[in-house]
């Protein structure tokens, strides 16, 4: 009975109080295959262009359960991904000025055995999806290698962890009659990461994007977001076959099934940040996410999501995804 009534009083609770109207953000997703995470990507997961002088930060953790293995006999390439990676991720905003705002955000990066490898394994039989390179190999282990023409290009065995990438955004909030949140934003990344740990590429990238919201009716609506990376060449991880750039591709639809709940449905794709190989986990890569945004209250929104593969052993298997962002100032 006590439960029941502490339930109670908190779906009572948020349901009396008053929230913002903003339209809900989309996911925040980044790349968590350990071969491309350290590139740059958007930061359109903050709602609306901060306020002049005022600080909001985001806290959001992802957990990916990879198991990848693929292998061509013409190339002589050879892929083995066995490891969950976990990034938590800290992102600060400054409104600078009027529509203006800038982003930093650091990540703390570790790869380490499939501890969640019997409850990935139990998610994919119930809802169906395939195991791929999964049913093959025992639970529990770690290893990161690529290999080519039998020369070892990638070969981590332990598990390692340190602090990734570190990204400076600029964000600039449009104002348009035809849609009702249009920001265009870019970033640049510096390699503070280690590539030979796999927290990071090595390399500066530059990251362009457009991101709009709209509303579809009164409690649907659905946000775009559109762009591409520009990667230095010559230096980082696997830089002998590496593209010049990639572009990337977001699109969601959101329900507010109450003032403080919206659930949400995401697409997310970007091509293919290596060249000259045809395995899969190096290619481009597209997931789909599922999940909902909890409004405890105007200062604090909780973001849980399950991110799954479409193109099995393109990306991680499974991404589960946590985010915390307080909107109110320091």
């Amino acid at each position: 009975m006590r439960v029941k009534f502490m339930v109670g009083a908190v779906v009572t609770a948020l349901s009396t109080t008053t929230f913002s109207a903003e339209l809900p953000r989309p996911f925040y997703q980044t790349d968590m295959n350990p071969l491309t995470l350290g590139y740059a990507g958007p930061e359109s997961s903050f709602p609306m262009i901060q306020k002049q002088g005022a600080w909001r930060w985001q806290m959001a953790t992802n957990i990916a359960n990879t198991v990848q293995a693929d292998s061509n006999a013409i190339s002589g390439d050879n892929i083995l991904i066995d490891a969950e990676t976990t990034a938590i991720r800290l992102a600060v905003e400054y409104g600078l000025a009027e529509r203006w705002s800038m982003v930093v955000d650091l990540p703390y990066i570790n790869h380490g055995k499939g501890r969640l490898d019997g409850a990935v394994n139990e998610f994919h039989d119930i809802f169906g999806f395939p195991d791929g390179p999964r049913g093959d190999r025992p639970e529990d282990l770690f290893e990161v290698s690529y290999q080519r023409d039998g020369q070892y290009l990638v070969n981590v065995a332990r598990p390692q962890s340190g602090f990734g990438d570190m990204g400076v955004s600029l964000i600039y909030s449009l104002d348009k009659s035809w849609v009702q949140d249009l920001k265009v934003g870019s970033k640049l990344k510096v390699p503070t990461g280690n590539p030979s740990r796999l927290t990071g590429s090595g390399t500066h990238d530059i990251a362009f994007w457009l991101s709009a919201k709209n509303p579809l009716g009164n409690q649907f609506s659905h946000f775009l977001t559109l762009g591409g990376t520009l990667i230095e060449q010559d230096r980082g991880l696997l830089s002998d076959m590496r593209n010049s750039g990639y572009g990337f591709l977001s699109y969601g639809v959101a329900w507010r099934y109450s003032p403080a709940i919206d659930l949400k449905i995401q697409l997310d794709t970007r091509s293919a940040i290596y060249k000259q190989t045809a395995l899969l986990p190096l290619r481009s890569a597209t997931t789909v996410s599922f999940g909902g945004v909890l409004r405890l209250s105007n200062n604090y929104i909780l973001e849980i999501a399950i991110a799954e593969d479409i193109a099995v052993g393109s990306a991680p298997d499974v991404v589960f995804q946590f985010n915390v962002t307080r909107n109110s100032s320091f």
